[in-house]
């Protein structure tokens, strides 16, 4: 299977926005929802995708996106079903991603841990080379140039209307282990049907000095917030 778009990275990152604009692409047929395929057995992966594939057909498409972001941790796996996937890497602030995540969690150490391990495991993968990296950060404030960028790599036109994605309500999927599911899906519903908003920077009065210091004196926490430059 060929033609595949994989948006991936640690959750709170930027990747739901990023898939939305991309499925509003008009040669693009996107996965609405995470699939978790690729922790799958792989009679199960095959099946799914062939159903992905005829639903593609079906609209005309020349490209499927699908956007899961733990699929961080079974890349190999990607490259073993898909010929040359394009993979999309979202990278957003550790700091902003914890407060997030620690919102939805209410688990401060899962949080920290969770976006130390969910970009290390991509960082450390032997086909990191291939993949498209993006900056939250540089998205929100130049979407117009990070959008040309991500269709020139993936292979499709850049038209500016890719920017009205919120024009078309999209739900978003339940999930399990929040602190409160129904509150949590009306926020992400109402984010991902807005226009882009910089969420940056909310880290500064939604953790504590106490949390921050516990941040900053986490080596693997700091090594990776200075290999992406925000420290």
């Amino acid at each position: 299977m060929k033609n595949c778009i994989f948006i991936i990275g640690c959750g709170h990152s930027g990747t739901t926005i990023m898939r939305k604009i991309i499925n509003n692409h008009i040669n693009v047929y996107g996965i609405h929802y995470e699939s978790n395929v690729f922790f799958k057995s792989d009679d199960v992966i095959q099946t799914t995708l062939t159903e992905f594939k005829k639903s593609q057909n079906k609209y005309k498409k020349t490209w499927l996106c699908e956007k899961t972001p733990k699929h961080v941790y079974t890349i190999d796996k990607i490259y073993k079903h898909i010929d040359n996937p394009k993979i999309i890497v979202m990278v957003r602030d550790g700091r902003d991603v914890v407060a997030s995540l620690y919102q939805r969690y209410g688990d401060f150490d899962k949080s920290v841990n969770r976006w130390i391990y969910d970009n290390k495991i991509w960082l450390n993968n032997k086909s990191v080379h291939n993949f498209h990296i993006v900056k939250y950060e540089d998205f929100v404030n130049n979407p117009t140039t990070i959008l040309q960028n991500i269709c020139t790599f993936i292979g499709i036109p850049y038209y500016d209307d890719l920017l009205n994605y919120h024009k078309t309500e999209t739900e978003y999927p339940e999930i399990v282990g929040l602190i409160d599911n129904e509150i949590h899906d009306k926020l992400r519903k109402y984010q991902i049907n807005q226009d882009i908003y910089d969420g940056s920077g909310r880290y500064k009065t939604d953790l504590t000095n106490d949390q921050l210091n516990i941040l900053m004196s986490n080596k693997n926490f700091v090594e990776l917030m200075k290999h992406f430059e925000y420290i």
